[in-house]
């Protein structure tokens, strides 16, 4: 006889995690969730890949100065502390502190422009998706 491996707690590990995208700490949130969110695409989370390509979008559109964007790269693309990130950039960590604020002011503009309000993603703990 064969085994099936169900996992029982399943339902317990999840959890919503909501982010205000018309506000630069929203987007700062999602940013932060953003290898996250984009992991939960390849489970078939559809909503998950339309946060994501929407959030690169408003990049793009926010017209980010190079700092700005070179701040965003570091800390959400490479995982980078704002301390290893100023290193990189030959600045102070108060500079990438403040590069990053304005951009997520920026990026959050242009979701107010598109009238976004709040989205939400599902998550799981412990998951693939969570390291």
């Amino acid at each position: 006889m064969g085994a099936v491996k169900v996992d029982i707690a399943e339902d317990s590990r999840k959890y919503t995690q909501s982010y205000a995208l018309n506000t630069s700490k929203g987007v700062e949130k999602l940013l932060r969730d953003r290898h996250k969110i984009a992991a939960r695409r390849f489970a078939g989370d559809y909503a998950a890949s339309d946060i994501i390509l929407d959030l690169n979008e408003a990049i793009d559109r926010a017209k980010l100065s190079r700092r700005q964007a070179e701040a965003v790269t570091y800390l959400y693309g490479c995982d980078l502390t704002q301390a290893d990130a100023a290193i990189e950039m030959d600045v102070t960590r108060e500079a990438v502190k403040k590069f990053n604020s304005e951009a997520c002011r920026k990026i959050a503009r242009v979701f107010r422009d598109w009238d976004y309000g709040e989205v939400a993603v599902e998550m799981t703990v412990g998951d693939d998706s969570d390291g």
